[in-house]
């Protein structure tokens, strides 16, 4: 990705794999954690479009303090490309689109310009997730887990909850939520956060049980390795022996 290190303006980049969500290259003068920012809103952005039903998604941008993240797909990849605020994001991607292709003939680019302008009406400019309107919900399914999926989640939602005691609930969610955007990819289309708890909106296929209860593990022990960087292994182990009695009663 050379190449975009050679275009002005250009803060910060970051290049993730769009088959796995891992982070392939991060580059730039910025401190901002946009590698993990790309990683987390591009698969977020991917589950919201799925489960509303919005159809293609051209590009997400974030703004934070002075800076604007725009995040979207080439080749493949995830592009996260950090610039100043009031950058606006179609020309951007735009410069950084045609630094990839080689330069074409002048009646090529004659026909792609009319193409372009026919389009240029359906195209909203800012297109920010957070302003998508839900569709209607489905009807509702009863779900029944197995014993082995159904028991992981169960320690999840206790994990949050204690974490998450003395008024922290929300931001445990949000840790959660950041943790199924960057591990459980294959699974976010039937779970998510639902009346500040986890829990799925479909019955999971039989054939991937233990692929999901693989899947939950980890995020198990995503929730406790936060949990020791905010505030101590040894708070971190009385709280989880806390969650391990009350599944004993369970």
């Amino acid at each position: 990705m050379e190449i975009l290190d050679k275009i002005p303006g250009i803060i910060n980049y970051a290049v993730v794999n769009a088959e796995d969500g891992s982070i392939e290259e991060v580059k730039g003068s910025s401190t901002s954690p946009v590698g993990d920012l790309t990683a987390f809103f591009s698969s977020a952005a991917e589950v919201i479009k799925n489960t509303l039903s919005l159809g293609e998604i051209n590009f997400v941008s974030l703004c934070y303090g002075a800076n604007r993240l725009i995040i979207f797909v080439h080749s493949g990849k995830y592009l996260g490309i950090e610039v100043e605020r009031d950058v606006k994001s179609l020309d951007i991607i735009e410069r950084i689109k045609t630094q990839f292709i080689p330069v074409k003939a002048e009646k090529e680019v004659k026909i792609e310009e009319e193409i372009a302008e026919k389009l240029e009406t359906k195209i909203v400019e800012e297109k920010v997730v957070e302003e998508a309107k839900p569709s209607p919900a489905p009807p509702k399914v009863e779900i029944q887990l197995p014993r082995s999926i159904s028991s992981k989640l169960t320690q999840i939602n206790l994990l949050v909850n204690e974490f998450g005691s003395g008024g922290k609930k929300t931001h445990w969610l949000d840790i959660l939520n950041q943790g199924l955007g960057i591990i459980a990819t294959d699974v976010l289309p039937i779970v998510g956060i639902i009346g500040e708890k986890m829990e799925f909106k479909q019955n999971p296929p039989a054939e991937k049980e233990d692929d999901i209860v693989q899947i939950l593990r980890t995020v198990i022990d995503f929730l406790v390795k936060k949990a020791v960087e905010e505030i101590g292994s040894s708070q971190a182990r009385v709280k989880v022996q806390a969650v391990i009695e009350k599944m004993k009663q369970i």
